[in-house]
Formats: structure tokens, C-alpha cells, sequence
């Protein structure tokens, strides 16, 4: 037996043998380089020698992004949940919340939902490179359960998708099908609700039958929060959602800690 890495496991089975792959919790070795994220990213300005191709190339792998972590109460529960987003404008324009298949509320509701558990296991231990995520078929389940909009009160339904990764971020998401092209795709495979909430940059309402609409024009469809650009908008609904209890604006970092453990006595230090 041994471990492989995500671009090793090929459609749930190891690349080599074929063998069916088993995703477990062990103990690793990580060294924190999360705790320098900021300091990382800022002094690739005094690489001089290094040619700028590469320091974007880190930039973007460091990943910085400034957005708002927002907790929606799951319906007739005690229960919440966390996700983060860079679109605060956009927030009205949410219709579903998907996590992923490790998340405590797909495991909750897969207790008494067979099919659901099945579901949850071959997510479990389908094992996606992150470069993969963009292009893979993406692939859902409906829990039952549902989220109350803190804005808005509307219930919003939770579903187990399998572009949701635990190891990232909070393990769940709030989709926005009209604005995001991922999550756009999702809703129209299930027949989900697509919301749009964002005015094209000439002022146009957007046509989102055939696509998603991504640029950051003025909000529309939102309530007070209609009329606002961009940043007025995504200021206003991060200060309500704050002023709530239920918003806290964050810097997040696409960087991860660096896991060891895999390298053995040939691999590197």
C-alpha cells in the first residue's frame, strides 16, 4: 500500500495498478507557509533578477483575494454554515449553497438518504487535481436541507457537489449561477434557479439563458442595494451582512500549507 498524489489518481483507481483508491485521515507533516502569505507576496517586488513572468506566476499561485465570510443558518436547525465570497454584490442573486462531500451537513443528511451516501462516497474517493476542477462534469445531489438568505429570508436549497472541495476554504460555497460560469452550469444541469442581480456594463439587463454574466457592472434585482457600481454595492452589502452578525469581511489566500510527508528518502527535502 501506498499514497499517491491528486494527479495520480485517474477516475477513483491508482495510475499504475488500477487499484480502486481509498481516501482516509492520517497524521502529516506540514510546514506553515501560510503564515507568511503577505510577506511572501510582497517582497517579490525586490526580486530584482528574477524575470516577472515567474513573480506573477507566484502572485497567482499565492493568490490573494479580498472578499466577505457570510454564515447562513441552516432551516429548522441549530445548525450554520460558512462560506466565503469576492462577490459581496452579488449576494442577493444566491440560489443554492453547495458544499462538499466531506462537509458535517452532507454527512447529516446522508444518514437516512441512501442514495445520498452513495453519492458521498464516490465524491470521497474521486480525488480531483485542482487544475482539473474547471473542466471536469460537474456532478450534484440534493440534501433536503436548506439555508435561510440573511438578506432576503428566502430558503435556499444545500446540495453535495463534487467540484466542492474540503481542503479548501470553508468546504462550502453560495452560488450565484447568473454571475459565476461554474455555478452557472451546475443550476442549469438541475434545473436550479438563476437569479441575475448584475447589470451588464451598458446597463443592459443580462441574457443569462446561455451564459453566465461575470463583468462588474451596477446591481439591479437587489432590493435597496439597486443602482449601486461595483464597489458601492459590494461596500453596502458587506456593511449590512456585518451589521447583521452574520459578515465579517477577510483576505484569503489561494496558497496552501506545504505538506512533507510524501517526501521520502528519493523525493525532495
Amino acid at each position: 500500500q501506498t499514497v499517491l498524489a491528486n494527479e495520480q489518481v485517474i477516475d477513483g483507481c491508482c495510475w499504475r495498478c488500477d487499484t480502486k483508491v481509498e481516501r482516509k485521515e492520517i497524521p502529516q507533516w506540514f510546514i506553515k507557509i501560510t503564515d507568511y502569505a503577505e510577506e511572501l507576496l510582497n517582497d517579490l517586488d525586490t526580486l530584482e533578477e528574477w524575470p516577472e513572468q515567474v513573480k506573477t506566476m507566484q502572485r497567482n499561485w499565492i493568490g490573494r483575494s479580498e472578499g466577505v465570510e457570510i454564515t447562513f443558518d441552516v432551516a429548522d436547525s441549530e445548525e450554520k454554515v460558512t462560506v466565503y465570497t469576492t462577490r459581496p454584490d452579488t449576494f442577493i442573486g444566491a440560489t443554492y449553497v453547495a458544499v462538499a462531500a466531506g462537509h458535517p451537513l452532507a454527512t447529516q443528511a446522508s444518514v437516512n438518504n441512501p442514495a445520498l451516501a452513495d453519492f458521498i462516497a464516490e465524491c470521497r474517493n474521486t480525488k480531483v487535481a485542482e487544475a482539473d476542477m474547471a473542466t471536469m462534469e460537474k456532478k450534484g445531489m440534493a440534501t433536503g436541507l436548506s439555508v435561510v438568505h440573511p438578506l432576503t429570508g428566502e430558503l435556499i436549497p444545500v446540495w453535495v457537489a463534487n467540484f466542492v472541495q474540503m481542503e479548501y476554504g470553508t468546504g462550502a460555497v453560495m452560488a450565484v449561477p447568473a454571475h459565476d460560469q461554474r455555478d452557472w452550469e451546475f443550476a442549469t444541469k438541475y434545473d436550479l434557479p438563476i437569479k441575475p442581480v448584475i447589470l451588464n456594463l451598458d446597463g443592459s439587463i443580462p441574457d443569462v439563458s446561455i451564459a453566465a454574466m461575470t463583468d462588474k457592472g451596477a446591481l439591479f434585482n437587489s432590493g435597496e442595494f439597486n443602482g449601486m457600481d461595483h464597489a458601492t454595492g459590494f461596500n453596502a452589502i458587506a456593511d449590512s451582512l456585518a451589521a447583521k452578525g452574520v459578515g465579517v469581511r477577510k483576505v484569503n489566500y489561494r496558497l496552501r500549507d506545504w505538506g512533507v510527508s510524501r517526501q521520502r528518502y528519493w523525493g525532495a527535502p
